[in-house]
């Protein structure tokens, strides 16, 4: 793999490096289901022997709910009063672009401040909360493509609810969090295009496929044993044949879905890997920055690479910051946002005309981003500012949860 030298963003420019940096590595047909085989060495929190837990869809609220004020829904009972407005890493919108979803933060439930956590609802138009569930969840969210679901992620289970709150389908199997990973949540979850399959990331390290999708509930699939990248985030393509995985202990890995096969790495990318998101085109944006553990001493810095359709790989305009951890793609699959974890500042790359935009900081650092419908909306998440979004010319707030 070629590595290239750690100069600072002033010295490389604000503008995309247009070079080639590398193709794919192809790793042919390779075999890579966890349990599929036997294993020779130990997996990050493995035992080696372990087969999967077989993943069930049962209908209605059947995983055992926790108290909000004892515990996040992911196992984090024996840690601080976390302060956070809302949930890291949990924003999701709807369809129409109507409804934003969000978890609430479960400090302010434990500290008695408020009744309620999990799951909350927002208005676009007017930011006003329009449905709290009140279910203590806080992991990964994501809308069904027709808008009639959406998947919330606890500790180790996702729920299927209705915009209402209704949970419709409990979805179960991931297990317990990689050892050392400092997670505890469903970390990911994405719909496939037809919304016939829901691909879900766990804080065990695996990924699961839950197809069949729909009223009559759905089907557990395949389990991809990803553990050894330490994965952070997933993304489909948009005819939901590929399947991207990237995590900061190995290069972004490219799934075929249909069979479940690890069918290539994406090599080239420096520093480690942190989020993936598809573009209309099938363009693969990744983003990387620094490893789980660093120093002060560490080179790492936020890196932006956009893997076409054809194998090669262009690195994009610099972003500011240590990494990337969110990249949200616009409809038209040319405006790419992108920020790092507790970062206010974002990067707007246009890539149809190469054009770099920074935007004014945001009222506090951010999470995730999501891109409205219509192009011209950047919503966000701020663990101490709650909902936050961008209207071309400044920030605005939404209500807090």
């Amino acid at each position: 793999m070629t590595h290239r030298g750690t100069e600072s963003p002033g010295e490389r420019g604000a503008g995309p490096d247009r070079r080639r940096v590398l193709g794919l590595a192809g790793l042919g047909s390779a075999l890579a289901l966890l349990g599929a085989c036997g294993r020779e060495e130990e997996g990050p929190g493995m035992d080696g022997t372990t087969t999967p837990e077989a993943g069930a869809c049962q209908e209605g609220a059947t995983a055992r709910q926790r108290s909000s004020g004892a515990s996040d829904g992911g196992g984090a009972a024996k840690t601080a009063i976390d302060p956070s407005v809302v949930a890291h890493g949990a924003l999701a919108l709807s369809p129409d672009g109507t409804q934003l979803a969000a978890a609430a933060g479960l400090g302010a439930a434990r500290s008695g401040t408020t009744s309620t956590a999990g799951t909350a609802l927002w208005s676009t138009a007017d930011g006003t909360v329009s449905a709290r569930f009140d279910n203590a969840l806080t992991g990964a969210l994501a809308w069904h493509p027709d808008g009639t679901l959406l998947a919330v992620g606890g500790a180790e289970h996702i729920e299927l609810t209705t915009p209402e709150g209704e949970v419709r389908w409990t979805l179960t199997g991931h297990g317990e969090p990689l050892q050392d990973s400092g997670r505890h949540l469903i970390q990911d979850l994405v719909f496939s295009a037809d919304g016939e399959l829901l691909v879900s990331l766990g804080a065990d390290g695996t990924v699961r496929l839950w197809t069949g999708i729909g009223e009559a509930g759905c089907t557990p699939g395949q389990v991809l044993d990803t553990t050894a990248v330490r994965p952070l985030s997933i993304a489909l393509s948009p005819d939901g044949r590929t399947l991207a995985v990237c995590g900061t202990a190995g290069a972004p890995q490219l799934w075929d879905v249909e069979t479940s096969t690890l069918s290539s790495e994406v090599e080239g990318v420096e520093f480690a890997p942190r989020a993936v998101a598809y573009a209309a085109d099938s363009t693969l944006l990744i983003g990387s920055g620094i490893p789980e553990t660093s120093t002060t001493s560490s080179p790492e810095r936020a890196r932006l690479y956009a893997l076409g359709a054809d194998g090669t790989l262009e690195e994009g305009p610099v972003p500011e910051g240590l990494d990337v951890s969110s990249i949200a793609v616009d409809s038209e699959g040319t405006r790419i946002a992108v920020t790092g974890r507790n970062e206010r500042r974002v990067m707007i790359w246009d890539r149809g005309t190469g054009d770099r935009e920074d935007l004014p900081d945001a009222p506090g650092g951010l999470d995730r981003l999501a891109w409205a419908p219509d192009c011209t909306t950047l919503h966000g998440i701020s663990a101490l500012h709650g909902v936050v979004s961008f209207d071309g010319t400044a920030w605005t707030t939404f209500d807090l949860p």
